[in-house]
């Protein structure tokens, strides 16, 4: 009864702000005033600790995510969040139980938050990961769902009673996810402390109309044997190579030429899709900036495919990575 509830009241909080479900508005890259209205309007709710699943109405579609709270933490206040965004077709509580990062989240004390794509009528959830009016829209982009409003309206409903930590907020996605993850970036100022990509890229028209206001930090895992998002890129269909991306936030971090090259050896990594084990050499290359702290990292996996890695090696996981990565990122 009291999870009926606090949905209840959420969809009714949802329903009475105008200013965010507006299918008129657009967000135009300012700082919204998302914080202090979460301080106002969810200053009553709480979380359970644990997994669950809650939903929030935006532009009249019931939008659901997956939530887990660490428990035993000693506070509820002012914990770092991941949002990681599943691929094309998958289900958010799906993703949550595949992508291992339970136990990271109860040691750290790390919220997680794995939001529900929208359905194409009825059909394969996604995510829109390039401008609604994109001239040169890519297959992935398949509807008008304006996600990235979403993204804020959830931001602002997951953070009931200040449960978060404003200068630690992080996204990361699988495939889709990954690329919607650069959308993020590109679209919004001074909310991230960093972001991450699996297996994804940036699609044609966020590469060319991104112009992010800061430098920020970004991790980037893809395989060089991925026949999904091609580490090389795939013109025809708008998704740029892995050298590409990199060397986009490269420019806008202003971060040094040269990387810093470690040769990680060797790991046995299951593969979902082949049902079997494959042997992949990890290769890392770091991008540090004589100018600020936007670190760039970028694990090539030689052999690897369109995969959320699944090491047998602990430190090689991709969650082991993703955490080593954004603990040592907060926003300035």
């Amino acid at each position: 009864m009291r999870f009926i509830f606090f949905s209840l009241v959420l969809i009714l909080i949802s329903c009475t702000k105008s200013d965010i479900n507006s299918p008129d508005k657009e967000y135009n890259k300012t700082q919204t005033s998302y914080e202090s209205q979460a301080k106002s309007n969810y200053n009553y709710f709480t979380f359970y600790e644990g997994q669950a699943t809650y939903s929030i109405t935006h532009r009249g579609l019931d939008r659901e995510y997956t939530i887990y709270i660490p428990p035993s933490i000693e506070s509820r206040t002012n914990l770092p969040v991941i949002f990681n965004f599943h691929g094309y077709q998958d289900q958010a509580n799906n993703f949550f139980n595949r992508t291992d990062l339970i136990d990271i989240a109860d040691e750290n004390g790390v919220v997680l938050v794995y939001p529900q794509g929208s359905p194409l009528d009825g059909g394969p959830s996604h995510w829109n990961a390039a401008p609604l009016d994109s001239p040169n829209p890519s297959f992935v982009n398949k509807s008008n769902v304006n996600d990235l409003d979403f993204f804020l309206q959830l931001l602002e409903a997951v953070n009931q009673n200040n449960i978060i930590d404003l200068n630690r907020v992080y996204a990361i996605g699988y495939s889709n996810g990954g690329m919607f993850s650069h959308f993020l970036a590109c679209n919004t100022e001074n909310v991230f402390a960093a972001i991450g990509d699996v297996a994804g890229t940036m699609l044609l028209d966020t590469f060319d109309s991104c112009n992010p206001s800061s430098p920020i930090p970004v991790l980037k895992i893809h395989g060089t044997s991925d026949r999904v998002v091609s580490y090389n890129g795939y013109d025809q269909e708008g998704f740029k190579s892995v050298d590409e991306v990199i060397n986009f936030w490269k420019e806008n971090n202003r971060s040094n030429d040269d990387a810093v090259f470690e040769n990680l050896g060797s790991t046995s990594i299951y593969s979902q899709f082949n049902n079997s084990s494959v042997n992949v050499n990890f290769e890392k290359y770091t991008y540090e900036s004589d100018e600020n702290d936007s670190q760039i990292v970028h694990y090539k996996m030689i052999g690897g495919g369109h995969w959320w890695d699944y090491s047998f090696d602990e430190d090689l996981k991709t969650s082991a990575l993703l955490w080593d990565f954004f603990s040592e990122h907060t926003k300035e």
